[in-house]
């Protein structure tokens, strides 16, 4: 199938052209997941797959098999970096984000399902080494701000209590305190502080929790004076501060978030008292 195959199916909202199935189309749209063509990945592979879940062209015995085959992605080439198995396991968190939007609107899930999701995505979070976001030619890999959609996601989710909430923040902590080896600058503190104001929204997890995990970004483990000097924790560093600039400034431009000066006030302090000296 080329692409002019696929434009041919958007311009025709998406419906299946005779003799092809959904099966097969959606079989080949998984086989882009690992493609070094940002077209077929990205324009063609996500936009595609995004609509024909909007539409609500899947069973939920059908998702279930996406779920799982995405889920067991994210493991291949987990540790390397620099290599295009990155496409493949960025990519499955991409369309686990558009399942999960799409479970939050209408349901396509179950609770087990949701909870496999977290745990694997909280692992992945943990252990994906390659933070690239714009690689020329190639396109996005974006795992990090990718991550950050599909945790956004599951802040919604009817099916998440408290504790998975603050396993949520807490995963984005290490993850940010230990990013030693790159400066993230495509974003991806937006998109975490997104994910953060999401589960703020929700209400459940109080602010004691809230303060303190802040605290655990301001006075991480390794501490950070003198990380000017270390380019590793200068950059972990940057980041930190990056993020929470940009979580301030989503609670800011939040309309509906419970406790919103106390929140607010609480980022605040943390920037004030986030120092390399």
């Amino acid at each position: 199938m080329d692409k002019e195959f696929w434009i041919s199916i958007a311009k025709s909202d998406y419906k299946i052209p005779k003799r092809y199935t959904l099966e097969e189309l959606t079989k080949t749209l998984f086989g882009y997941l690992d493609s070094s063509d940002p077209e077929l990945r990205d324009d063609i592979g996500y936009i595609v797959y995004a609509n024909f879940l909007k539409r609500e062209m899947y069973t939920q015995d059908e998702i279930k098999t996406h779920v799982d085959e995405l889920l067991a992605n994210l493991d291949k080439g987990i540790g390397e970096t620099e290599t295009d198995s990155v496409f493949l396991r960025t990519f499955s968190v991409l369309f686990l984000a558009e399942i999960v939007y799409n479970d939050n609107k209408k349901p396509l899930l179950d609770k087990t399902q949701v909870d496999t999701i977290l745990s694997k995505v909280l692992a992945y979070l943990n252990s994906e080494q390659d933070p690239r976001g714009y690689i020329p030619i190639k396109g996005w890999a974006h795992a990090l701000a990718h991550t950050a959609d599909l945790l956004q996601e599951l802040g919604k989710s009817r099916f998440l209590e408290k504790n998975d909430l603050e396993n949520i923040l807490q995963g984005i902590a290490d993850k940010l305190v230990h990013s030693t080896n790159w400066i993230y600058i495509h974003g991806e503190d937006e998109r975490l502080a997104n994910a953060v104001t999401a589960i703020l929204q929700r209400d459940l997890v109080t602010m004691k929790f809230f303060t303190s995990w802040l605290k655990s970004l301001v006075e991480s483990e390794y501490s950070w004076k003198g990380s000017y000097a270390d380019e590793g924790r200068s950059k972990a560093f940057h980041n930190t501060r990056n993020f929470l600039r940009s979580l301030f400034v989503g609670i800011r431009a939040s309309d509906d978030l419970p406790e919103k000066e106390q929140v607010e006030a609480a980022v605040f302090d943390a920037l004030t008292n986030l120092k390399p000296f």
